[in-house]
């Protein structure tokens, strides 16, 4: 899967956020969007997402159109495992079903892998508001992954985490985007690289 977006033109409240914005990102790689605060980053995701519409603009996922002047693919066709940067977990299940909210049973192995590395183990039977900011973090990327998408998009997955905790989330999304043959966006204030978490491409955003 690679996503390509083309002449992306979107405004709010009469300020243009984004204006012919174009890119791509291939299979296995992660793109990391950079621009100033209230530059139109989160809108970006959530156009991908088909939460807001854009103005003007085409994106592909491969062969799979989401979105152009005429035609905008339903949000739940569309596949994407997104991790707001408030969590959103539903408040009223717990952790566990929150996390196997879209998952398919075949990914049961990976449940199990996962819980035990991202350290959520214990957690499963709370509910989302007795979890700290980065335990409902891991909570919420783990849902993101285990819905098996077609990309990935990351808004501040790390703000919450500790040193050891945001690099054991950057090698299960390096592992994550290899296993599924998918690409990644991210949004990260403290993007840092490692041999486990390389960033492929940059989309400034201006």
């Amino acid at each position: 899967m690679s996503i390509h977006i083309n002449n992306l033109t979107f405004s709010h409240d009469d300020s243009s956020l984004l204006h012919d914005l174009s890119f791509s990102v291939e299979k296995n790689q992660i793109g990391f969007v950079s621009g100033s605060s209230g530059i139109g980053k989160s809108s970006l995701f959530n156009i991908i997402a088909g939460l807001i519409l854009p103005e003007n603009g085409k994106i592909m996922l491969d062969d799979i159109l989401f979105n152009d002047k005429n035609f905008s693919l339903e949000t739940e066709k569309r596949k994407i495992g997104y991790v707001f940067q408030d969590f959103a977990l539903f408040p009223h299940i717990n952790v566990k079903r929150n996390i196997q909210y879209a998952m398919s049973s075949e990914e049961n192995e990976l449940f199990d892998e996962l819980i035990s590395k991202l350290g959520l183990l214990e957690f499963l039977d709370k509910m989302p508001h007795e979890l700290s900011g980065g335990q409902q973090q891991r909570a919420a990327l783990l849902r993101a992954i285990l819905m098996k998408p077609k990309i990935l998009l990351l808004d501040e997955p790390f703000s919450n985490l500790d040193k050891d905790n945001i690099i054991a989330a950057q090698k299960i999304i390096s592992q994550i985007i290899s296993l599924f043959d998918i690409p990644c966006l991210l949004i990260s204030h403290d993007i840092q690289s490692s041999e486990n978490f390389q960033v492929d491409k940059e989309i400034i955003i201006s």
